[in-house]
């Protein structure tokens, strides 16, 4: 008996040390960002304010999801954003208009919280990139 208590005490601590929550991302930082929409893909280095990047990427370390979802990413409508820190790849993200989305690892899609506007924030920034090419 005491050891079935013992082994779920440290069942429970494990989790809240390792988290429950339902963010999958790992916290990044960028210097810029490259960013796509569909098939074409620009280069945000000099192009973006330092306030722009960093305002997405506390989007991207905000972001939360309501779980696993085997919807697929509508890629004529998905939004590419490779976040760069230090000259090399720190985060890439692409979610669709529908709140899907998947991380640099491709493993899984999730389904973005419907009260995130990061998808509208990409895609404005998006074209204020587009416009300086």
């Amino acid at each position: 008996m005491k050891k079935l208590m013992f082994f779920s005490i440290i069942q429970i601590v494990f989790l809240i040390v390792s988290g429950c929550d339902n963010n999958p991302l790992k916290q990044i930082k960028a210097d810029y960002f490259d960013i796509g929409f569909g098939q074409s893909m620009y280069e945000g280095k000099n192009k973006v304010k330092k306030e722009t990047a960093q305002s997405l990427v506390n989007a991207y370390n905000q972001i939360e999801y309501v779980g696993q979802t085997n919807k697929e990413i509508n890629y004529d409508k998905a939004i590419t954003i490779t976040f760069i820190y230090n000259d090399q790849i720190s985060g890439v993200l692409v979610v669709d208009d529908q709140g899907v989305f998947q991380l640099r690892d491709g493993d899984a899609n999730y389904q973005i919280e419907s009260n995130n506007d990061i998808y509208e924030q990409a895609i404005e920034i998006y074209n204020n990139v587009k416009k300086q090419y």
